[in-house]
């Protein structure tokens, strides 16, 4: 066991046998406020979205994405005339 391990166990410990409620609620705050300012600093916090936009995303990503304009007038120019259900018979075979 490595001697961080065992220092952990032993405050672990120490931790396990606190009785009061302040001394325990003094502690929880002052630990706490030691890693929340470690994890302040190392990271900003980023609000979490409220809904669910995946242009956007693709956006902030770099992604362009498809031109719906182009597909559309492309699906348009090819004129199918056949019904769907045959054209997906024809992909299965």
């Amino acid at each position: 066991m490595t001697v961080l391990a065992e220092k952990k166990l032993e405050f672990i410990r120490e931790v396990s046998g606190i009785e009061d409620v302040k001394t325990l609620a003094a502690l929880i705050e002052a630990y706490r406020k030691i890693t929340g300012e470690a994890k302040a600093a190392s990271k900003p916090v980023n609000p979490i979205r409220q809904k669910f936009d995946a242009d956007a995303i693709r956006q902030r990503r770099g992604r362009v994405g498809h031109d719906k304009a182009k597909i559309m007038r492309l699906i348009r120019e090819m004129d199918v005339q056949e019904p769907i259900e045959q054209l997906l018979a024809q992909l299965t075979k």
